[in-house]
C-alpha cells in the first residue's frame, strides 16, 4: 500500500519525506515542480541506464528541465565520483540531484550536496581530508554546511544509508571516511519496488543481509535499551520474511511474491537503522571491519556483512549471549531453522541465499590484507565507541575465522 511519511519521527526531519510503493516516474516530476527546481543532475546506475528504459523514460518525462547526467558511481563511493558530482552541482547551479542506484550512489550524492555547500568550487581530495578528524574518520557535523541542493534518492538496494544523515566514502588510499550533517539526509526518498526489482538478485540479497546486520549489531550493543530491543524484535522478522519471499519469488518466477518481498524488505531496512538514528545506538565490529574490508579489497557493501557477521557473533558470544539468544529465536521461528547458535543461524541464512560466506570466496586470503583491514578498523568511526570494537588481535581473530 502506498504510504507517504516523514522519513523519521525526529526533530529536524520535517520536510524530509519518504514514499513507500512509490512511482518514480510520477513522484520525481511532482517533487521537482513543488520545489520549483528545473536545473537537475541525474546520478544513475550504469546498468539501469544501459540495459533498461528506466532512465530514458525519466529523461523524457523531464525534457522540460535543464538536465545533466552522471552514469556510474564506484563501489564504496570513491572520492573522485563525489568530487565529480559536487563540481557539476557547483558549476551548473544545480537545484536538485536525483540518485537512482545502490547505497554507493546515495552516499556519494549525500556527501556531494554537503560538500558543494561547504567547500569552494574546484575543491579536491585534500580539501575533503582536511575536514576529517583522522583519528575517528569523521567529518562534521561542525565544519560541514547544510546542503542547499535538494536530493531525491531512489534506492535499488537495502543498505538503507539513505535514511541516515551520515554517509561514507573511500579516499584514494583505500580508507573509508564518514561525513555527517544534521540536514544530511535526502529531501525525498522514493521506495519504488519495480525500480528495485531490476537489481541483480545477489546484490539485492546481499544488501538485505547488510540490513540484518544493522538489527543484529544494534541488539548486541550493551546500550540497547528495552524500547530499542522491542523495535528490533518487531522489525527483524519483517526483514527476514521479506528476504525469504523475495528469494522464493525469484526462484519460482512469481512477480507478485517478488514485489511483495521487495516492499517488505524496504520497510524492514528502514526499521533497521532507526535505533542508530533515533537513539544513537551504534553498530559494532562487523560494521567497522566491513567498512574497511570494502575499501581495502573492494568487497561489495552487503557481502562484507555476509562474511564478517557470523564470525563476529562467534567471537563476541561470551559478552552478547542474551542478545544472541533473542536473535537465534527470531531466525529459527521465521525461517523454520533449528540451529543452536546465532552464528550458525546467520551462516545458514547467508548460504541459503547463495551468497559468499568466506573471505576466500572474495579472494581475500593473505596475512597482509588481513593486517591492513585490522589496522584501518582501529581508526574507523565506530572504533571510538569504547568496548564495542575489540583490539587488533580481536579483529584479526574475527578475520581468521572468516578466512
Amino acid at each position: 500500500m502506498r504510504q507517504t511519511l516523514q522519513q523519521l519521527d525526529l526533530d529536524g526531519r520535517q520536510g524530509h519525506d519518504a514514499i513507500f510503493e512509490a512511482s518514480y516516474l510520477e513522484d520525481i516530476p511532482t517533487a521537482l515542480a513543488e520545489w520549483g527546481a528545473s536545473r537537475i543532475l541525474l546520478v544513475v546506475s550504469t546498468t539501469l541506464d544501459t540495459t533498461t528504459s528506466l532512465i530514458k523514460d525519466l529523461e523524457a518525462r523531464l525534457s522540460h528541465c535543464s538536465l545533466q547526467k552522471k552514469t556510474g558511481v564506484g563501489s564504496h563511493s570513491p572520492y573522485r565520483d563525489i568530487i565529480d558530482i559536487a563540481h557539476t552541482v557547483q558549476n551548473h547551479d544545480i537545484q536538485a540531484v536525483v540518485s537512482i542506484g545502490s547505497g554507493s550512489y546515495s552516499d556519494a550524492c549525500k556527501i556531494a550536496v554537503m560538500l558543494s555547500a561547504t567547500l569552494p568550487a574546484g575543491f579536491g581530495e585534500d580539501d575533503m581530508e582536511a575536514l576529517i578528524d583522522q583519528a575517528h574518520g569523521l567529518a562534521g557535523p561542525d565544519g560541514i554546511h547544510a546542503p542547499t541542493t535538494k536530493l531525491i534518492c531512489v534506492p535499488t538496494s537495502l543498505s538503507a544509508g539513505e535514511w541516515n544523515m551520515f554517509a561514507s566514502a573511500t579516499n584514494s588510499h583505500g580508507k573509508k571516511q564518514h561525513f555527517v550533517h544534521r540536514e544530511g539526509s535526502p529531501s525525498l526518498i522514493l521506495m519504488d519496488p519495480r525500480v528495485a526489482s531490476t537489481m541483480p538478485s545477489h546484490l539485492w540479497l546481499a544488501s538485505g543481509v547488510r540490513a540484518v546486520d544493522h538489527f543484529v549489531e544494534t541488539l548486541c550493543n550493551p546500550q540497547c535499551h528495552e524500547e530499542a530491543a522491542a523495535h528490533v524484535k518487531k522489525g527483524l522478522p519483517v526483514l527476514l520474511r521479506g528476504l525469504k519471499d523475495y528469494h522464493m519469488g525469484r526462484e519460482e518466477h512469481n512477480e507478485e511474491e517478488l514485489l511483495k518481498g521487495i516492499s517488505e524488505c524496504q520497510r524492514g531496512s528502514r526499521d533497521a537503522l532507526i535505533p542508530f538514528i533515533k537513539w544513537k545506538i551504534t553498530m559494532g565490529p562487523s560494521h567497522a571491519i566491513g567498512h574497511q574490508l570494502g575499501s581495502v579489497a573492494g568487497v561489495q557493501h552487503g557481502v562484507t556483512s555476509c562474511i564478517i557477521l557470523p564470525a563476529t557473533l562467534r567471537v563476541t558470544q561470551p559478552r552478547t549471549q542474551a542478545a544472541q539468544d533473542v536473535i537465534l529465536g527470531i531466525f529459527n521461528e521465521v525461517l523454520g531453522f533449528q540451529e543452536t547458535t546465532a552464528a550458525d543461524a546467520m551462516l545458514r541464512f547467508v548460504q541459503l541465499l547463495g551468497l559468499p560466506s568466506r573471505l576466500s570466496e572474495v579472494n581475500v586470503t593473505s596475512d597482509e590484507q588481513l593486517h591492513k583491514i585490522a589496522d584501518m578498523a582501529m581508526t574507523d568511526v565506530l572504533a571510538k565507541h569504547t568496548g564495542l570494537i575489540p583490539d587488533k588481535d580481536g579483529v584479526l581473530r574475527i578475520l581468521e575465522l572468516a578466512r
